[in-house]
């Protein structure tokens, strides 16, 4: 495989940079997690596997964690800065999340040269943040992120905006993190001094967050988030429905006229399509988007998604089903690609979880794996 060969120690805890070096194990390397006597608390996170208890028992760790091994390692004796050097110095990539204060990179550099270092911390090593405590709620609001994943309300102060529903942005910044790593990595493969590499989460967010700086550049000030004349909002700021079928639902978004047209030509062309104040132009669609809304529901109501999909798309309008988790799981595109893995539990239970989400051949590695078996690693050993 693309790593093998390579080997990867982790002192991290978490969602970002323990992904981060489990996408590197993905690509073939060596990983050791180092935890802390007790382990990471990572392991006390829900959801766990039904009837399991104990230490290996959280289906989120063993996810975010898969394919590593585990050493209990106590830094802060002697012994255990011992074994941590002697780790350091079989390494070629160390992953981290410490405090700055906790780790010197430039001193542990020099003790070990041919280290590559990604430190991954909430504000990274510098600045008048660094080290401050934080959760990936509060980053994704200090760096602004959390302003453009709330849609429009009707009283802003009542309801702020919210972070994500799940752990993609912290598992984001760990795919960012991976990219690094593995930049450091060639930078020492070609010759050069490995690089410690900072990378912060905040910065991750605020990078990702263009559309209001875009904003600002051209001139808007006053960001809004209360409902234009409270009569709702439309999704992707177009003319774009969601619609309910007989089971699911679906997308649809024609927002041209003559996309409009063919449109409610497939609906049979009723007779509230002809009401020039309902719907003849974008103008009055925005105004009545959801009594359109409820109107068009009752033509699609009557099929399910895939079918209401295919009608549309052959008359050259856009619409898609819209997939619910199970529906992932038997997606027959995904299930050809052999995206999912099996992560299996302490106990024997399995469940298909994401894999790596590219195919490659390589002429001198043979192909990356692909519906692999996975576990998590037990509290100082191997997965």
């Amino acid at each position: 495989m693309l790593l093998t060969g390579t080997r990867v120690l982790e002192w991290a805890e978490g969602l970002s940079a323990p992904f981060a070096s489990r996408l590197l194990g993905d690509l073939g390397a060596e990983v050791l997690k180092i935890e802390a006597p007790g382990g990471d608390p990572l392991r006390q996170r829900a959801p766990f596997w039904p009837g399991e208890s104990g230490a290996d028992a959280s289906a989120l760790f063993g996810y975010v964690n898969a394919g590593k091994a585990s050493e209990v390692v106590d830094t802060g004796s002697a012994a255990g800065r011992a074994r941590l050097e002697a780790l350091l110095d079989q390494a070629d990539i160390l992953i981290e999340s410490q405090p700055p204060e906790v780790v010197d990179v430039a001193a542990l550099q020099a003790r070990h040269p041919r280290l590559t270092v990604l430190s991954l911390t909430p504000f990274g090593r510098s600045g008048p943040l660094s080290g401050a405590p934080a959760t990936d709620f509060t980053l994704q609001h200090r760096a602004g992120f959390a302003w453009a994943m709330a849609r429009p309300v009707d009283d802003p102060q009542a309801r702020g905006p919210l972070g994500g529903a799940d752990h993609e942005g912290p598992l984001a910044v760990g795919v960012t993190g991976a990219l690094a790593a593995m930049w450091g990595l060639l930078v020492a493969q070609a010759g050069g001094p490995p690089p410690a590499i900072d990378l912060a989460s905040h910065d991750f967010y605020a990078h990702i967050a263009f559309e209001g700086l875009a904003d600002w550049l051209t001139g808007e000030r006053r960001f809004s988030r209360v409902r234009v004349k409270k009569e709702g909002t439309e999704a992707a700021g177009g003319l774009t429905w969601i619609l309910p079928c007989r089971t699911g639902w679906i997308m649809v978004s024609p927002r041209e006229q003559h996309q409009w047209d063919r449109w409610t030509a497939l609906l049979g062309d009723p007779a509230w399509a002809r009401d020039v104040e309902l719907c003849s132009t974008r103008v009055h669609r925005r105004r009545n988007f959801f009594e359109l809304q409820t109107l068009m529901a009752e033509w699609t109501r009557q099929f399910a998604p895939e079918d209401v999909a295919a009608r549309t798309q052959a008359v050259q309008v856009a619409c898609f089903p819209v997939s619910t988790p199970g529906e992932l799981l038997a997606n027959a595109q995904l299930l050809h690609r052999g995206l999912f893995d099996r992560l299996v539990s302490p106990g024997g239970q399995s469940v298909p979880v994401p894999g790596l989400p590219f195919k490659a051949v390589t002429t001198g590695h043979g192909p990356l794996e692909r519906e692999r078996t996975r576990r998590g690693p037990s509290l100082g050993g191997a997965p």
